[in-house]
């Protein structure tokens, strides 16, 4: 079985070697996996991503923007040029580790789950260093994703997301920036899809560390639930 291995970033010249470290240390044959794909979508960074992410795994392949696009775009992008069985999205940072793919990876491999999410609420209602804005927005969203899609999810906008290539394969996606999260589980739920949540260990990064969602950009994500779950 072959996994690809989505890394949209921008500018994180700072986490991506650990990240592919990480990765390369992985040894999936336990979860049926024989091949690993490694697609990075450089999201018009100006910094050394790239090339610190290329020394670690130099067979990785990468996607540029010119100009950055976002999260939403980048995993478009991304997913049109995956070729494995199974995708999973790694953000570029620490703050979900490839360490946890087994665990993430079980339900689909041993069939009785299309599409997996690693949920940072599951076994903590409120992870370590998650600013009290953040944490209110996100419970927010998530009521309003399960009322509105009729799911009962714990974290909608997880962003360590495991699929079956055809789930995504079979979704046209629109989302530039970070409405792509609630996107993804409007239309997959809207698809008959059943999501399975996996807790996972989280703690929320620092802008100094470089966190890239803005508090601003809780608005977009508000009209993407809204949108997406009225429309899909």
């Amino acid at each position: 079985m072959k996994l690809s291995i989505l890394i949209p970033a921008y500018n994180e010249e700072g986490s991506i070697a650990q990240v592919m470290q990480e990765i390369k240390s992985l040894n999936l044959s336990s979860c049926g996996v024989s091949e690993k794909e490694i697609i990075l979508i450089d999201d018009g960074s100006t910094d050394k991503t790239v090339e610190k992410a290329t020394s670690v795994i130099p067979t990785t392949r990468v996607i540029r923007h010119v100009k950055n696009q976002g999260k939403g775009a980048s995993l478009i992008s991304g997913i049109a040029h995956a070729t494995g069985d199974i995708i999973i999205i790694q953000d570029a940072d620490l703050e979900y580790s490839p360490s946890l793919y087994p665990a993430l990876l079980k339900p689909v491999v041993e069939d009785y789950a299309d599409v997996v999410y690693g949920s940072r609420f599951l076994a903590n209602p409120h992870p370590r260093g998650m600013k009290m804005s953040y944490f209110l927005a996100n419970r927010f969203g998530n009521f309003l994703t399960n009322m509105l899609c009729r799911t009962s999810l714990t974290d909608c906008m997880t962003c360590f997301k495991v699929f079956k290539k055809h789930v995504l394969k079979g979704i046209a996606l629109e989302s530039r920036g970070f409405g792509i999260e609630p996107e993804l589980t409007a239309k997959i739920s809207k698809s008959g899809f059943k999501i399975k949540e996996v807790a996972i260990p989280y703690k929320a990064r620092t802008f100094k560390e470089g966190k890239k969602f803005k508090r601003i950009y809780s608005l977009g994500v508000l009209w993407a639930i809204i949108k997406y779950s009225l429309t899909a």
